[in-house]
């Protein structure tokens, strides 16, 4: 009897052995199914594979945990690579799905590098749809894609200089400055978008102080040349419009400094400088400053006004 119990018991681990061995086999080559899928590029594939592999995996417990982590770790990469595919073809719902796919996996193996290279791409993804839905003047729907991106990824600077640019279309200036702000304040890591956010509110200021100015705002024109300053340097435009509007309000130093400032930056126009300069300099009684000022406007609308000073009004020598 005994010696009965003792051969079934043989027998058992005998096909256990084997069912065993069979079992870890069939994981092995779902493996490196997966690895042939990736190799040959599909993804959907490997992915199927690798799953299948898990899955015969967790049925044997501690003995099939090695093979396990090694095709779970496979997999937030295999969802990324298809993530890139749906990208490059402009699917970018089906990229969004992958990337966030990907991203999931990598958090389930405390794998946060690469969870948030997935989430990047959805911020990438998004801004990339936001962009064409701005270039078709879609500006609602080019909203909602870049604050998708933001919320994918806080520290994407460019979803917050993209949003920007929309809301300057939008005639929304604080938010348009709070956007580019922001993307100065992430800073260095992006140093082109940091460069374009503080050449874009430049500009778009140094607009609306020119808007002003014909609207005969001066004080409003001066404010939004305070603001373009705070980010840029300054050109002859921006001077020059400076002089203009503490000309019109009789400032009349701040405008011969600024005007100073203009002239030497100026390489095309500088008659309608020194035109102002010449009034500016009226405005301080420096009668031989601003006839040097208006005998050398020699050209544009203004030549007429300048030589009637020049002769008539100042007399000058």
């Amino acid at each position: 009897m005994n010696k009965i119990k003792l051969i079934l018991s043989v027998a058992f681990l005998s096909l256990s052995s084997f069912l065993f061995s069979q079992t870890m086999n069939e994981a092995g080559e779902a493996f490196n199914n997966g690895i042939a899928a990736v190799k040959a590029n599909d993804y959907v594939a490997a992915i199927k594979a690798y799953t299948e592999c898990i899955d015969i995996c967790s049925k044997l417990g501690e003995e099939g945990e090695e093979m396990k982590m090694k095709a779970e770790s496979q997999i937030p990469e295999a969802y990324f690579k298809m993530g890139i595919g749906a990208y490059q073809s402009q699917k970018f719902d089906e990229a969004v799905i992958d990337f966030q796919k990907s991203s999931e996996f990598a958090l389930k193996l405390n794998d946060k590098e690469n969870s948030d290279k997935a989430l990047n791409y959805i911020a990438r993804v998004y801004t990339t749809k936001g962009s064409a839905q701005y270039k078709d003047e879609d500006y609602d729907n080019a909203i909602i894609s870049f604050e998708k991106a933001i919320e994918a990824d806080e520290a994407y600077s460019k979803a917050y200089y993209s949003i920007g640019l929309v809301y300057n279309k939008q005639d929304k200036a604080a938010e348009f400055k709070a956007a580019m702000d922001k993307v100065i304040e992430l800073g260095p890591a992006d140093d082109k978008t940091v460069e374009a956010a503080k050449l874009t509110v430049f500009r778009s200021f140094r607009a609306d102080a020119g808007k002003a100015l014909q609207a005969g705002n001066f004080t409003k024109s001066l404010e939004y040349i305070d603001i373009a300053l705070n980010y840029g340097d300054g050109d002859a435009q921006i001077l020059y419009f400076a002089t203009i509007a503490n000309n019109g309000l009789s400032n009349w130093q701040k405008a011969i400094d600024f005007g100073k400032k203009a002239v030497e930056l100026e390489t095309k126009d500088k008659s309608k400088v020194y035109f102002e300069l010449g009034k500016a300099y009226e405005g301080i009684n420096n009668k031989s400053e601003a006839c040097s000022a208006y005998k050398k406007v020699t050209s544009g609308p203004n030549v007429a006004a300048a030589q009637y000073k020049v002769k008539t009004e100042l007399k000058c020598n």
